[in-house]
């Protein structure tokens, strides 16, 4: 999805989400892109709790497609469409993988996003086994 999609589903869940207290990061490439990194966003990525899983829930009832868990990933996801895009929540079993007390606020494009740091984030890659984004991360920390 190009930026100015991005930007506007973001937006979308910031109001909607409004002055809910809840713990949330992007996720993914949008967290890269969020950053500086230059990377192509295929969807929208978001790790809550489950506090946060319930208000993401909540907000976006009438976007939800599905509800699941998966056993692989030990994790609660809704998958959402919102303006023709994917946006998947994730509330992991296993708050190593959820990682939101590393959270930090982000301003990209206006908006401020709580956002998963970039050391962190190449962490979380080499947790999960993806090593072409712990490429990715160590070539942008690198500059």
């Amino acid at each position: 999805m190009n930026k100015e999609k991005l930007k506007e589903i973001l937006q979308i869940i910031l109001d909607r989400l409004g002055d809910k207290r809840i713990s949330w990061r992007l996720d993914g490439s949008a967290n890269l892109l969020a950053q500086g990194i230059s990377t192509d966003v295929n969807d929208l990525d978001i790790v809550t709790n489950e506090e946060g899983m319930n208000a993401f829930q909540e907000a976006l009832k009438e976007f939800i497609l599905q509800e699941y868990r998966s056993e692989e990933l030990q994790a609660q996801t809704i998958e959402i469409e919102l303006e023709g895009e994917d946006v998947e929540v994730h509330f992991y079993d296993d708050e190593k993988f959820q990682m939101l007390d590393k959270t930090k606020k982000v301003k990209w494009d206006g908006l401020e996003l709580p956002c998963l740091p970039l050391e962190d984030a190449k962490k979380f890659y080499e947790m999960i086994n993806r090593s072409e984004k712990v490429r990715l991360i160590e070539d942008n920390l690198k500059r």
